[in-house]
């Protein structure tokens, strides 16, 4: 027994040796993390699989078995530090560190070269301009659309709109590309065919930037150059490059709210972000990572309208408004002018993971779904065949609601060969699905059978648009191999592209005419994006495109960027593509730039396939006019008894010259000059109108449509301008002071003959113009000639203050009543908006934001002509309002950073 207790007291100390020997194995490693407010909390410090995060003091401790290590400490919005460190046994280290902001470091750019070896900004052939997060969340805007709209002067966007389309340069939403971490993003299924007032780029694809989550964009890169022959025939204008964050080991929460000084259009918006590193870190302390994101954001719409002044139940003043008085109808509520109500949620995944040191899987899948309730315009009890009585004594103010859901996913991998080819293959699939209904409606040709018991809402039709594209990509440097190169890079890949466009038919009850002779009533819902039986489609497109790029340094600092791309579509054939860049560094501090493009975009598949009828008003002889307009395909028979040519590919010229300059260590300056060239440009026609005889007789066999509009390459455009970004920081008695000067100015106009609809006479109305003088003074004028930025941002210790003024240059609409003799103009003055945030760190894991958007409270010029408010109704123009007419907005915001 003796004998067994001497044994286990053995053991014991044995064990408790070895446990001692293996703690004494051990060095410590101390130290202290700073960023721009003082000491940094939850900083993420790293080495190996051993994460620890800073204490309230910025402080932190890490003990290691002896050995070498890779030092890894980040904090979100700062750059990443990596540092090589050796431990030794019984050894203790101390390090101070001092995080440098991502706003003032100068970052490599992705766009404009597929060059294995990244640029600076200003050392690159082509404008790109980079936006951080911080950036864009200085704004004070909660959708991305309006956050880059105020931060990059090329961008305009509609304000009050159900979709938010983009422009840049002037040119068409489906003129720019949008990527997600550099592969192709999707288009809306969506054609934005004038039905909502206001909207940019008529006939054009809407491009939907406000799918993205904005909690998982780390930065934003705006290529601002043709670019079709790299990436795709549909970045005439330019590229806009989304980046997905990657961070790990830390959460991130940012809430606003915020509301107008009206006291309308309240917001809310949260974005949650959380990176979880995966895997094991490689020597050179890169790790794999998922990172999660999640929005969440509702908007009560705004009301901007006037007092309606016409009749609402019989066409006789007096009379009227003793009717009015006696049931106290208000006027007020006419008007529909002002933005939708929304609500939406998106989710994001972003990972990659390392397979070895050469080769890394990566991954982003996303998720959104929005609903929209945009107000139509007032169906009055005076229009008897739009009103069912029994339901609308008064008449009624009808809602069209949109449920968008979109759904993205990319995967791929990506390496190094051993020979230092750099390669990627990705694929991509992107969805975008929109169902629209009309609520508080009627079908008024059911008050025949069902009178008060007919439905108020209706499910009005579906549209889908698919996409999958697969990459592969190849570059490598092979400015060893060739004397006197400082770089000679060779690029090349592929890309198979299919798209998919569907339209779905709403049920019966919203496009049935159910009056038994056709006229007494309308048929269908009112007032709503309505899609028949004879509007369905199915149709796919496959596209099959190669490139190459071709990148050249030489010693004497000349730097040519060759690019050819290849494309073939089965619907339209082949298309070659070409560009030439350059750019001269005279010295660190001055560089020359230029570049020459030939591009090509062939129609979408919207564009070729969509059909709709939709009920409205619209203003005639300065009062609101009930009218049914249909939308035909190019290649209709409508189409064909018109004489509308059939669609063509547009072509393009892009021709861009300026300087770089580094006017000393604290301020650069960019300026650019550019001139694009469209030919068979994509436009929505100007409307047919039944008002006319020859329309009428070819419109005879479709009593209930009034107006009617094609897709079709009606003009020519050249478009004109310059941007200029001058950007500085300094360090001034512990306080830094950045400033942003950006400004645009640009003019599109109209050359060569206008296509014209050879089934109709050329008489004094001008009827067989496709592009009629509406529609051009919009495309022409309806966007600002010029857009100026500047913003200053000042921080000191906890504090931060943002000022920033943009000023939009002046705008202009038309509107034709009956032909062009009775037309009225209507000017718009520059407006100057300012908008200021004070940012106060509580603590190194809290900030909160308080602000104002357009704290002056200005207002765009109101219309001068009475016959083109709708009788009231409209009080600012709803075609050329490039900031909106919602005035002065309040917010406050938090951070939370853990």
């Amino acid at each position: 027994m003796k004998k067994h207790w001497l044994h286990t007291i053995l053991i014991i100390f044995l064990l408790s040796g070895v446990r001692f020997y293996g703690y004494a194995q051990t060095g410590t490693i101390k130290g202290k993390v700073q960023g721009r407010e003082g000491a940094l909390q939850v900083a993420t410090v790293s080495a190996e699989n051993i994460t620890v995060l800073t204490d309230k003091n910025g402080e932190f401790s890490l003990t290691l078995k002896p050995g070498i290590y890779t030092l890894i400490i980040t904090h979100i919005s700062y750059k990443k530090i990596i540092q090589k460190i050796k431990i030794e046994t019984n050894d203790t280290q101390s390090f101070d560190f001092i995080l440098t902001p991502l706003d003032y470091i100068e970052e490599a750019v992705v766009l404009g070269s597929r060059s294995v070896i990244q640029r600076i900004r200003l050392n690159t052939t082509v404008p790109v301009d980079i936006f951080s997060s911080n950036n864009l969340v200085q704004t004070g805007h909660t959708n991305l659309t309006q956050i880059i709209g105020f931060v990059a002067p090329s961008f305009n966007a509609s304000r009050q709109l159900v979709n938010e389309p983009v422009t840049f340069r002037g040119l068409d939403p489906d003129q720019v590309l949008i990527m997600v971490n550099g592969t192709r993003y999707h288009n809306m299924a969506y054609l934005n065919d004038g039905r909502v007032r206001g909207t940019l780029g008529r006939g054009s694809v809407a491009n939907d930037l406000n799918s993205i989550p904005f909690s998982a964009i780390e930065k934003i890169e705006v290529l601002r150059d043709g670019a079709s022959a790299q990436y795709g025939s549909d970045a005439i204008a330019g590229v806009i490059n989304i980046h997905l964050k990657k961070s790990t080991g830390k959460t991130s929460v940012l809430l606003h709210t915020g509301q107008f000084y009206s006291g309308d259009g309240e917001n809310i918006s949260l974005g949650i972000n959380r990176g979880f590193p995966i895997g094991k870190s490689l020597a050179d302390g890169r790790q794999g990572f998922l990172n999660f994101s999640a929005d969440f954001r509702y908007r009560n719409p705004t009301s901007r309208g006037g007092e309606y002044k016409g009749t609402v139940y019989i066409n006789n003043p007096p009379l009227d408004d003793s009717i009015i008085q006696a049931r106290n109808f208000s006027r007020i509520k006419v008007s529909n002018a002002g933005t939708t109500k929304l609500s939406s949620m998106g989710i994001l995944i972003n990972g990659g993971y390392h397979i070895g040191d050469k080769t890394e899987m990566f991954w982003t899948a996303v998720f959104n779904s929005r609903k929209n309730i945009f107000t139509g315009s007032y169906i009055f009890f005076k229009n008897p065949r739009q009103v069912n009585t029994d339901l609308y004594p008064d008449g009624f103010k009808p809602l069209s609601k949109q449920n968008i859901l979109d759904i993205s996913t990319i995967a791929g991998i990506k390496g190094e060969t051993k020979n230092k080819w750099h390669w990627e293959y990705n694929s991509a699939y992107g969805s975008n699905d929109g169902k629209y209904y009309s609520e508080n409606t009627n079908n008024a040709s059911q008050y025949f059978t069902l009178g008060k018991n007919a439905p108020t809402k209706f499910y009005t039709g579906t549209l889908n648009f698919q996409q999958l594209t697969n990459n592969i990509s190849f570059a490598k440097d092979f400015s060893t191999k060739i004397g006197g190169i400082k770089l000679f890079n060779i690029a090349l890949g592929g890309e198979w592209r299919l798209e998919n466009y569907q339209i779905k038919a709403g049920e019966e009850a919203a496009w049935q005419n159910f009056d038994s002779i056709l006229q007494r009533k309308q048929g269908g819902s009112q007032n709503g994006l309505i899609f028949r039986p004879e509007n369905v489609a199915n149709e796919n497109r496959s596209v099959v495109g190669s490139y190459v790029d071709v990148e050249s340094e030489f010693a004497t600092n000349l730097l040519i960027d060759l690019a050819g791309r290849y494309e073939y579509y089965d619907d339209f054939g082949v298309n070659v593509a070409g560009k030439i860049a350059a750019r001269y560094k005279f010295s660190d501090k001055f560089s020359l730039r230029s570049s020459l493009s030939k591009g090509f975009r062939a129609p979408s598949l919207q564009q070729k396939y969509y059909s709709n009828t939709s009920k409205g008003s619209v203003i005639s002889g300065g009062g609101l006019v009930p009218v049914i307009s249909g939308i035909f395909c190019n290649n209709s028979v409508i189409a064909n008894a018109f004489g509308i040519p059939s669609l063509q590919p547009e072509k393009s010229v892009n021709l861009s010259g300026g300087f770089t300059s580094r006017l000393d260590k604290h301020m650069n300056l960019t300026v650019d000059a550019y001139w694009i060239q469209i030919r068979n440009r994509v436009v929505l026609s100007g409307r047919f109108d039944k008002n006319n005889p020859d329309v009428k007789r070819i419109l005879q066999n479709y009593p209930d449509i009034d107006q009617v509009q094609f897709i079709t390459n009606a003009i020519n455009t050249k478009t004109r301008g310059i941007d200029i970004v001058m950007n500085g920081d300094w360090n001034i008695r512990k306080a830094v002071l950045g400033i942003m000067l950006a400004a645009n100015f640009t003019r599109t106009n109209i050359f060569g003959p206008v296509q014209l609809a050879d089934s109709l006479k050329n008489n004094t109305q001008n009827t067989n113009t496709l592009f009629n003088i509406e529609e051009k003074e919009k495309l022409e004028r309806g966007q600002p000639g010029s857009k100026i930025i500047l913003s200053t941002t000042l921080s000191k210790g906890k504090f931060e203050f943002v000022f920033r003024n943009t000023r939009f240059g002046n705008t202009a609409s038309t509107t034709v009543f009956t032909n062009p003799s009775d037309t009225l103009y209507e000017f718009f003055s520059p407006k100057i908006l300012s908008d200021i945030s004070v940012n106060y760190t509580l603590k190194s894991w809290l900030t909160i934001t308080a602000g104002a958007n357009n704290v002056f409270n200005v207002y765009p010029d109101r219309l001068k002509n009475y016959r083109n408010t709708g009788e009231g109704i409209f009080v600012y123009s709803q075609e050329a309002s490039p900031f909106g007419y919602n005035g002065g907005y309040y917010f406050v915001s938090m951070a939370f950073n853990f």
